[in-house]
Formats: C-alpha cells, structure tokens, sequence
C-alpha cells in the first residue's frame, strides 16, 4: 500500500512533511482547497486537522475509533457551583467562556453516582473529552476517548502559548487575562504525551512556550520533558512564588496583578547563550553532595564496569562488516528498553522490511529463537504477542522510502518521534547508507560540520545518538588476521574520534568464537573507561553473554517498565 492508495495527493514529492486536500473532508467543507491534511512521507503517516482523520502505511490500523461523549449545552450553573469557583477567584464570564458543566456521574473512586464538575475538552466545535471533578479531589475522563489539550481551540494561530497542568490553572491565566493557555490533560503523572499528536503543526509554529507547571518535583519533571519535545530554545519558564503551588495558588494567595508578573519574569529554558551559577545553583549542590554520579547499566558486570549510558551523547559503533557491530548494539539497546524503559527511534535500511528486524529484536528480548531450530526453544504464540507489544511501544522505525535519504529528514523524523513518543535515543545504521552531499568541499570538512549538527541536536533534544560506522577497507597482518580497527581507521575522517562522546569497536574472533567489546574512547570519566570485554554470541537468540559464562536459563529479561518475567 502507498499514500496514494488512500487517496493522498503527494503532488509528486518522494520525502518530508507538506499539507494537502483531505480526501475525507475536503469534498463537504466550504474552502474546499484549504490543506488540512498533514503528511509525512518519511514516516508514512498522515492526520487532518479538521476532521481527524489519521493514519499510517506501516499500521495495521488505518484510523484509531474514539469513544466521543455527547454535548448538552447546560449554561445555568448551580449557585453552589458558582460559589465554589468564585471562592477560588474564576468568575461566571471565565466559566461560561470555557463551557463548564455540572451534573451527576458515576465515580469509581467512591463507587456511586454524584454531581461532578465537567471540564469539556474540544476540538473546533466537536466535544472530544470530559473531566470529571468531583468535590474530594477524585478526577475520571470519558473511557477510550482522545486525549487532547484542554482549552486547544484558544492557542490556533497563536504565537506565545502558556501550557499549565490543570484546567484550573487554565482559567486562571483567563482571569489574568490570558486566553492563549492550554492544559495537558492528565497531569503529570502520566509521561503517555499522546496529546501533543493533535496539535504538532502548531506547537511547531509558536514562537514561545510559557511553561507554567506545578511547583513540585513532578511538575518539575513534567516541565523538563515538555521542554525535550516541544523544543527548549522556544520554551520559557515560569515560576511561582515560593507559597504557591500553581496558577490557581498565585490568584487565591495574591491576585492576577503577581500571576500576571509570573509571566513577566519568565526565564529562557535554558537562558539561551548564557548559563550564570545560579541558573545551575541547584546542579552544584547535588554534585557537591553526591559527586558524579555513573551513567545507566545493562547488568553486564565486566562491560557495566567500563561503560555506562546517559542522554545528550553521541557514541560511534565500528567494526569489521560481519563481526557483530549491529546486533550487539541491538542487544545493548533492548537491556536498555527492558531496564529503564529507553525507547528508540531506527533508521537501518539495511534491516528492511521491518517484519525481519523485529524478529531480531523478538529473539533478543524473549531469548528465544523466532525461527524454528532443530536444537533450540522456538517462541510460542503468547511470547511472539509480548514482544509486539514491547517493541511496538518501545521502537519507532524511520523508513527509507526513497533513493536518497539524507540528515536533514532522520533529524527530522527524529524531531517529530521525540515529540509524539519520547524516545530517548535514535540509532543510525550504517552511516554510509544515509545520501552524502559535499557540495564544493572535501569530505573531512563535511564530516566535521556534520557531526557538529548531530551534537547540537542530541543537546537541543537530550537524545542519545548511536553512530554505527563501518572501517574502511583494511588489510589482513602476517597471521591472516584482521587488527582490532580504532575510530581513526572509519572511512572518511578522523573527526569519527575528536567529535564523539563515546567510541566502541566490536570484533569477533571466529576461531574461538569469542566476541571482544573494545570501548576505546569515553569522554566523562565518570562514565567509563578505556578497556576491553569478551563476550560469546548465541547464535539461537542473538543474545550476548560474557565469555565463559553459559546460562542455561537465560530465557527471559527480568523486569521491564510493564512486564515482568521469570529469569
């Protein structure tokens, strides 16, 4: 199937993002040629913002089926109602601006049916959620209902957004006088940022993002990742007086006069350029008390010994072709999804069609084989559905579609997982199949200034990228053997060493089937060191284990993020 299959007119192009006529909705609305319809050729998908019509090649869902609840235009509120927000200084104008309901509903959290106050979430004029609030704190949405912004219609065409983390706060930014706010729409508990799927093209074009979440530690946590997705050189911060907990605290404890200069005073995130000690105060203190903490683990103790792993860096895998490069780098990342639920973004056309690289990846995480062999465990049914559902939610591939297929749209497609998914890393397999332009330079120069943009953007978006690189062509010594390749030995320049955080060679000695792990450079020593590990390769389940160390129950990963199995 292709997007023209679905009706997308492409007009002719073979990669990036571009807005066209909805095949769906086009037809019925009065400006018929208005583009409404988002399409990404890259990763194959598509989403109208008018109707909401949304979809992908490479599902095998074409459109995900909401439950929509139906709207009733109640705008008599009780006074009782009107009382209790007036106590928390929202007026009845805010309140009916922002359609708020009441009425009665089953809670499950009191196991009986009470009025509540509704928070109706739309979509143009179409009502696409509800929350419900009842009077002991107790929150449900409407069950298998899209997720969205509260309060989207009021940021289209805006260019400074405020984003808090309640619909109280919302209204009371409009008590402010700020309309332009929006609300994420389960709090901060929940990292799912499925929401901001609905509203990509315009976060894409606001110029500034006021953060203004909860003055805690998840708050805290919510703003940090906001920032990562959305992008921290348009995001500002916006902090509270030390008494207030949020938006609603600030206008109770004070007035609309000290929201309003919350604003005012927002700082860049980070101050762009510029990073003064008491930006980092809080940084330093940690680092005074506890010292350089190491990096994440895998639980391979010899190789967790030298190497550990943290976001915002750029590792370079080498190797000679057939040693093992990629599947041990595979292996790391699935330790890496199961331990400490890192999720991925893939671009290997060297592994197409996808249904053969999951299968890679399904041996790995169950430790089974995909296949069936004469002398080893083949996965059963219910485990082949474990890891659809595991790699699906933790690996996000980046098709090659096209001939050509350059940086600028892995970054891209990069970008756009970042956002929707949160993914922590993004690996690019090979390098040397990703479409080259020199332009009127020499290839070193091009290199540098490329790994440099690779750089800023792991900052910019707090990614790890893993490089995989192969050597160029090397000559066998007086043994018949090949040397162990260094990053100086990577086809078309030595920046493969100056410009990297982090740079592994794999290489495999067949004769003793024995496969050494070289980290040959690690720029923060707390993170590692220079040194060597021998591993042995399971050809049944393309797993690595540490050379002389034979598991005969290795069956399983032991704990992940949403599934737990037996070692």
């Amino acid at each position: 199937m292709k997007l023209r299959d679905y009706g997308i007119n492409v007009k002719g192009r073979v990669a990036g993002q571009f807005k066209t006529t909805c095949p769906k909705c086009s037809s019925d609305r009065k400006k018929k040629k208005d583009p409404c319809l988002s399409v990404n050729i890259d990763e194959q998908v598509w989403n109208c913002h008018n109707c909401g019509w949304n979809g992908s090649v490479n599902k095998r869902k074409e459109i995900v089926e909401y439950t929509k609840p139906q709207w009733s235009n109640y705008t008599d509120l009780s006074e009782k109602l009107v009382k209790w927000f007036s106590e928390r200084k929202i007026t009845q104008k805010t309140l009916i601006r922002n359609k708020i309901t009441e009425g009665k509903t089953y809670m499950p959290q009191v196991l009986k049916e009470i009025n509540t106050i509704q928070f109706n979430y739309f979509k143009g004029d179409e009502l696409i959620n509800i929350k419900y609030r009842d009077a002991g704190k107790n929150f449900k949405m409407v069950k298998d209902a899209e997720k969205i912004f509260y309060g989207l219609n009021d940021i289209i065409n805006s260019e400074e957004i405020i984003i808090v983390e309640g619909e109280m706060d919302k209204l009371s930014f409009e008590e402010a006088g700020y309309q332009n706010c929006i609300s994420v729409p389960n709090g901060a508990s929940n990292r799912k940022m499925n929401y901001l799927d609905s509203c990509e093209d315009i976060l894409n074009n606001v110029k500034k993002v006021y953060l203004a979440t909860d003055n805690d530690e998840a708050g805290v946590e919510l703003q940090k990742e906001l920032s990562r997705r959305i992008g921290r050189d348009k995001c500002y911060m916006i902090c509270y007086p030390k008494e207030c907990k949020d938006a609603n605290d600030v206008i109770v404890k004070h007035n609309t006069i000290e929201l309003d200069k919350c604003i005012k005073n927002a700082q860049p995130y980070p101050l762009e350029g510029v990073v003064s000690i008491n930006s980092i105060s809080d940084d330093i203190d940690r680092l005074y008390a506890n010292g350089l903490s190491k990096g994440l683990t895998v639980g391979h103790g010899s190789f967790d010994n030298i190497f550990s792993f943290v976001t915002s860096q750029l590792t370079v895998i080498t190797g000679i072709p057939t040693h093992g490069k990629s599947h041990f780098l595979e292996h790391l990342c699935i330790k890496l999804s199961c331990q400490h639920a890192w999720k991925f973004g893939v671009f290997s056309p060297e592994h197409f069609p996808i249904e053969l690289h999951f299968s890679v990846l399904a041996e790995k995480f169950i430790g089974k084989s995909f296949r069936t062999t004469p002398d080893y465990y083949k996965m059963d049914s219910q485990e082949l559905e474990y890891a659809k559902e595991f790699i699906n939610e933790h690996y996000h591939w980046i098709r090659p579609n096209s001939e050509t297929f350059t940086v600028d749209s892995i970054l891209n497609a990069t970008k756009s997982l970042v956002m929707r998914h949160g993914i922590n890393a993004v690996i690019i397999d090979p390098w040397n199949k990703i479409s080259h332009d020199f332009g009127s330079g020499n290839e070193t120069t091009y290199i540098n200034n490329l790994l440099t943009r690779l750089n800023i953007f792991k900052q910019k978006y707090d990614i790890h990228i893993f490089l995989v690189a192969h050597p160029r062509k090397m000559m066998k010594n007086h043994q018949g053997m090949y040397d162990v390749p260094t990053l100086y030995d990577i086809a078309g320049s030595s920046h493969f060493y100056n410009q990297v955080d982090n740079g592994i060679t794999v290489y495999r000695d067949f004769r003793e089937l024995k496969t050494t792990v070289h980290v040959q450079k690690v720029k923060f020593r707390h993170l590692g060191m220079i040194d060597a590990v021998d591993f042995e390769y399971n050809y049944q389940n393309g797993r690595f284990h540490e050379y002389g160390d034979h598991p005969d129950n290795e069956l399983y990963y032991v704990k992940t993020e949403n599934y737990e199995f037996e070692k």
